[in-house]
């Protein structure tokens, strides 16, 4: 066996987490050929197969495992030498992919990362947001947000926060309809809602009785576009209240009698779970739904 090079573990690892030649390469910004170069000198090197290729994606065999935490070990210790040297504080580096839904990777997430920035430098984030389910691929993504807990083999559900969803509409809007004191009224007026057939929104099933009420005027699968919509005068919409609660052009209707609260779930493959950045990134989201709970289930009416 000849000697390891370390170069090549790294290389190892973007494999072992992406699964995938190419979005290991991506990552890396390097050519898929290279990853399965450098991969195939390791084994080489190792005298051994490290990977089996399967339909989803390039999965460790029992040599591989084996080599994993050591790997692990040195690329950790590989950044605190370049730390030391470099004389600054060890901090996770390298790209963690998010992906989460549209409301709430724009409105929670996105700014929140100026606190990640100052405290972890060297972490880049790409945000990619969705109003559809997940197809839970390989390599899709390093940290989901979302509204499904998926009992799915590979990934491990984190409980992330709860929100609510209520009604609003703008001052201008309810002072041209009818008053609502309860639910019954919600007859006379106009309802931005949403397109159930383009957005698979499950839980939202459970306020099919609000839409019932009342006329629906709008449809759109983007959660933006309804506040908007609300916040001009089209008609009441139900949306998250981290959305609309301080919106000033807003205004809350029936809050203690129209609301369903939902939850946000990180989900993380198991595969990254010992990935200094990752958990860096899992740790900071934890702490800005902490730091947000005012907005995501407010305590009182405006």
């Amino acid at each position: 066996m000849h000697s390891v090079n370390l170069e090549d573990l790294r290389y190892f690892l973007a494999l072992t987490r992406y699964g995938k030649l190419a979005v290991a390469a991506q990552r890396l910004g390097v050519e898929h050929t290279t990853i399965r170069r450098r991969v195939t000198a390791l084994e080489k090197d190792l005298g051994t197969r490290l990977f089996d290729k399967t339909p989803q994606g390039w999965i460790l065999t029992a040599a591989g495992q084996r080599l994993l935490p050591f790997a692990q070990r040195i690329e950790s210790e590989s950044d605190s030498a370049q730390a030391a040297i470099s004389d600054r504080k060890h901090s996770p580096q390298g790209t963690v992919r998010i992906v989460a839904t549209d409301g709430f990777g724009g409105k929670v997430i996105a700014p929140g990362l100026a606190r990640l920035r100052s405290e972890h430098p060297a972490i880049e984030i790409e945000l990619v947001t969705t109003s559809h389910l997940l197809n839970y691929g390989v390599g899709e993504f390093d940290i989901a947000v979302t509204i499904h807990r998926p009992e799915r083999p590979g990934f491990k559900m984190i409980h992330l926060c709860d929100y609510d969803l209520r009604l609003y509409g703008s001052p201008e809007n309810l002072a041209g309809h009818p008053p609502i004191n309860g639910p019954e009224d919600l007859a006379a007026h106009d309802i931005v809602w949403f397109v159930e057939s383009l957005l698979d929104l499950p839980e939202l099933q459970s306020a099919e009785d609000i839409a019932a009420r009342a006329n629906i005027v709008f449809r759109t699968t983007n959660l933006f576009a309804q506040v908007e919509a609300a916040a001009s005068g089209v008609g009441l919409a139900l949306v998250p209240c981290f959305l609309a609660h301080h919106d000033q052009r807003l205004r809350p209707i029936l809050h203690d009698q129209v609301r369903a609260q939902r939850s946000f779930w990180m989900v993380v493959p198991t595969r990254l779970l010992n990935t200094e950045r990752v958990i860096a990134v899992c740790d900071h989201l934890m702490e800005t739904a902490r730091r947000e709970r005012h907005r995501l289930i407010p305590e009182r009416a405006q």
